[in-house]
């Protein structure tokens, strides 16, 4: 396909212009994201690990490309690959006790498990986290089923969706305006 030759660009204020498009464009993504997207994707992660035991947290990063804009959330904290365990559930495997000769626990009775936390939609359950009844057990070693996942991060990226699509249009009118000055 030929080319065709539009105008030269011989102000070298136009020619700073266009040179600052990318920069103009990349510093206001940016801005949104830092400011508006992060905090709010870390914020609603770090409400499902609120009253868990264990030491989560989070952060993100963020992906600026000319195809795409992405955030990944991620988790911290020495205990952060109970998230990942839970989230995204558990193979079958075996459990051997290490800190103490036997692992005990609850088995059996009227009740079963009640989570801490509830997947769809994702947010904190009052009083969950135990087991109603059943007697105490010890083994050196058991066979855990495995766990099925959440999935609380797919469930917050679709809550959280809407919002995002906002904020980065409203970043891209921003752009516009500052190229329209």
């Amino acid at each position: 396909m030929p080319r065709f030759l539009l105008r030269n660009v011989r102000s070298g204020k136009r020619r700073a212009a266009i040179a600052d498009l990318r920069s103009i464009s990349r510093k206001e993504i940016e801005r949104a994201m830092d400011e508006d997207v992060k905090p709010a994707a870390v914020k609603s992660h770090e409400k499902i690990v609120q009253n868990w035991d264990s030491d989560v947290g989070f952060a993100a990063k963020k992906y600026i490309r000319a195809t795409s804009i992405t955030i990944y959330v991620y988790p911290t904290g020495k205990d952060k690959l109970i998230w990942t365990y839970v989230d995204q559930g558990t193979k079958p495997h075996p459990i051997m006790a290490k800190n103490a000769p036997v692992l005990s626990f609850k088995w059996g009775g009227k009740g079963s498990y009640v989570p801490k936390t509830m997947a769809r939609p994702a947010r904190t359950v009052v009083g969950g986290g135990f087991v109603k009844g059943g007697k105490p057990v010890a083994f050196k070693r058991v066979n855990h089923p495995g766990s099925e996942g959440r999935f609380f991060s797919e469930v917050i990226a679709k809550d959280i969706q809407p919002d995002f699509r906002r904020l980065i249009e409203n970043a891209f009118r921003n752009i516009s305006r500052k190229v329209q000055e």
